[in-house]
């Protein structure tokens, strides 16, 4: 049972007021403001409820499948943007929650490479694992396969990690060679896979980015590289904190160190959130440059050259001065 106390002073001395929509709300006598239970401050929607979206989301529904199940189960209208927004805000709430977590993980890890098409142009997803937790390091996306791509997702991992492995296990891409050691400065060994064996092989990597199903439903709809870097971090949280691993003993990854984490679940990260800065969608900051059409290489040309005749009548055409007196 909730314990009706003032969710913006504290105070205890608070009396019911009414209902809106079959939800109870409070009055608090000392500060004068309404209120209802499990809501955040300025926000009139179920903490519950928003945990509840952000889930689904990073389970891989799509905005408008989870706008159907709100209006289902809570019986209320909420729109895509609003939801959107809901899950920039925790999103980066849990961001910021999950930074100074020091993950227990081993001294193998496991980096591999895999492309995905976003906005219309492909998109290299790097992803990095320890061998024994199953913990994922770090994700980085870019659009090309450089050294300075694989130096910083081994440098994310040892920042994530808190420290250096003495080996990392990668595919027979070349750029691994130096960006591993730029970014261990030379301590982790590196080993090229072999494939089809168990022993020094990227087989298990390999099948997790086979099992990238909801990752790839959240950003695919994106065309833009900042927001999908931002949903990539916040599907992170989701996969190494909420997301039972059967091979774990249905667990998490985080859950199976028996370790301090910093939350338990999505409720936890927007029960403790801080007051909304700000509400904005996040702007196309970094975009991506979609494919031209032959359609559209077709209209280009038939504008230059209706342009180029047009241009070449007036050059021709007398000029006919009419001459007053």
């Amino acid at each position: 049972m909730d314990i009706a106390t003032c969710k913006y002073c504290g105070s205890p001395n608070v009396v019911k007021f009414g209902t809106y929509k079959g939800i109870q709300r409070y009055f608090c006598k000392d500060c004068k403001r309404k209120f209802v239970l499990n809501t955040l401050p300025k926000m009139k929607t179920p903490i519950s409820w928003i945990a509840d979206a952000m889930d689904s989301y990073y389970r891989g529904f799509p905005l408008d499948s989870i706008q159907g199940h709100m209006q289902l189960v809570y019986g209320k209208y909420f729109s895509e943007a609003g939801i959107y927004k809901w899950i920039i805000r925790f999103t980066k709430e849990a961001i910021k929650k999950a930074r100074g977590f020091k993950p227990v993980v081993g001294n193998t890890w496991i980096a591999d490479e895999t492309g995905l098409s976003v906005g219309g142009r492909n998109i290299w997803f790097w992803d990095i694992i320890d061998s024994s937790s199953r913990y994922l390091l770090a994700s980085h996306l870019s659009r090309s396969r450089t050294t300075e791509d694989a130096q910083m997702l081994i440098e994310k991992a040892i920042a994530r990690a808190g420290k250096t492995p003495k080996v990392i296990i990668t595919d027979k891409l070349r750029v691994y060679i130096d960006g591993i050691g730029l970014a261990s400065g030379g301590v982790a060994r590196h080993i090229r896979s072999k494939p089809f064996t168990d022993e020094n092989s990227t087989n298990f990597i390999e099948r997790f980015h086979g099992t990238l199903k909801e990752r790839t439903n959240v950003i695919r709809n994106f065309n833009n590289l900042t927001t999908a870097r931002l949903l990539t971090d916040g599907w992170l949280i989701q996969y190494n904190f909420f997301k039972e691993h059967e091979g774990l003993g249905n667990v998490s990854p985080a859950k199976k160190m028996n370790i301090v984490l910093p939350f338990n679940d999505w409720d936890d990260i927007v029960r403790t959130a801080g007051e909304a800065k700000d509400s904005y969608i996040p702007e196309m900051e970094v975009p991506i440059a979609k494919p031209v059409t032959e359609k559209q290489k077709l209209s280009a040309y038939r504008r230059r050259a209706v342009r180029k005749s047009t241009a070449k009548k007036k050059a021709t055409t007398p000029q006919i001065s009419i001459m007053r007196g």
